[in-house]
């Protein structure tokens, strides 16, 4: 877990850094005369308005983990730890010599359906996230 959060959080940081220059101070400086502390300016106007960022980088994040294979099996040591890529693999190498298609085609579904599940729920944001952070205004 740790060595995906290591490499993860580089990206996250650069992803919302785009995010976060592109909200305007005057929000900000607004709150701030209005007497609301920089942390809570923070928590209350700036998370909020970074939100279609936050949910772009959380689900490529989420992806990049969930389809992540070659970390898995070289540092997992053993069945439990290991990812479902990995899993998936091994499966087909069984269904070799076995020739259980309906296990394996059972097996690409159950790895395929959350990310596609989550991509139906989540596309008008992730749209939104990506093209968001690109416009200077």
């Amino acid at each position: 877990i740790f060595l995906y959060v290591g490499i993860n959080v580089p990206y996250t940081t650069i992803f919302l850094m785009g995010f976060f220059a592109n909200i305007s101070r005057a929000f900000e400086e607004a709150a701030a005369i209005d007497g609301c502390p920089p942390g809570k300016c923070f928590w209350q106007i700036m998370l909020p308005m970074a939100q279609p960022g936050i949910i772009t980088v959380s689900i490529f994040n989420f992806i990049n983990v969930w389809n992540e294979y070659f970390i898995s099996l070289i540092f997992g040591n053993s069945d439990q730890v290991r990812s479902v890529a990995v899993g998936l693999y091994s499966m087909i190498n069984s269904m070799k010599y076995t020739g259980d298609w309906a296990g394996m085609f059972a097996s690409v579904i159950i790895v395929f359906l959350p990310t596609f599940v989550l991509y139906l729920f989540l596309s008008e944001r992730i749209i939104a996230g990506v093209t968001g952070g690109g416009v200077k205004g």
